[in-house]
C-alpha cells in the first residue's frame, strides 16, 4: 500500500530539502570555508493521476555530493476583486436652522447620522414622496443640542426630508 503526500506539502518538503542540501554543503567544506554550491533549475513535466502540473527540478552540487529535488512550480493566486465597503456613517450637521450638507449622495448600505448643534430642538422626517407601502421611511424624535439620529439606507433612490418643527429646513439623500 502506498501513501501519497498531499500537494499542499510539496513546497514545504522541497524547501526543507533545499535547506538541508545547503546546510550539508556547508558542513562538508574544508577549513577554508564551506564548499561551493551550484544550483540549477530545469523545467520537468510530470503526470500525476489528476491533472498535469509543471514542476522544477533543482540540483545542488557540493564538492562531494549531488542532491536533486523536484518541486512544483509556483502557481499564481489571483484574489477576487473586492467591493469597496460603504462608509460606516456620513454626518449631517443641523446648525443655524439648516441641514449641512443639505444634499448628499451615498452608496446603498450607508448610515447617515444627523447631529443637532442648535439650541432649538429639531426633527428629521422624510417627505411624503419618500414613503413606502408600510408608511414613513424614517422619522426622529425631537433632538436637543448635541443629540443625534441615525438611519441606514438599504434602498436606492432619492429621499427628501425636512425638520418636522421647522418645515422650511429641507434636505435630500440620494442613494446609489
Amino acid at each position: 500500500m502506498s501513501t501519497q503526500i498531499p500537494r499542499k506539502w510539496y513546497p514545504v518538503i522541497g524547501a526543507a530539502a533545499i535547506l538541508f542540501a545547503i546546510l550539508l554543503a556547508g558542513c562538508t567544506g574544508t577549513n577554508n570555508g564551506p564548499a561551493p554550491v551550484t544550483t540549477q533549475a530545469t523545467p520537468v513535466a510530470t503526470s500525476p493521476p489528476a491533472t498535469p502540473e509543471e514542476t522544477t527540478a533543482v540540483t545542488t552540487t557540493t564538492a562531494t555530493q549531488t542532491t536533486a529535488v523536484t518541486l512544483p512550480v509556483a502557481t499564481t493566486i489571483t484574489e477576487a476583486p473586492t467591493t469597496p465597503s460603504p462608509p460606516a456613517a456620513v454626518a449631517v450637521t443641523i446648525q443655524n436652522f439648516a441641514f449641512t450638507p443639505a444634499s448628499i449622495t451615498v452608496p446603498k448600505g450607508t448610515t447617515v447620522t444627523w447631529t443637532n448643534q442648535d439650541s432649538a430642538s429639531h426633527t428629521i422626517v422624510n417627505d411624503a414622496t419618500s414613503t413606502t407601502a408600510l408608511g414613513k421611511l424614517f422619522s426622529s424624535n425631537p433632538l436637543g443640542m448635541g443629540q443625534t439620529f441615525s438611519f441606514t439606507f438599504h434602498d436606492e433612490g432619492t429621499f427628501a426630508y425636512h425638520c418636522g418643527i421647522h418645515t422650511f429646513m429641507k434636505g435630500t439623500i440620494t442613494v446609489t
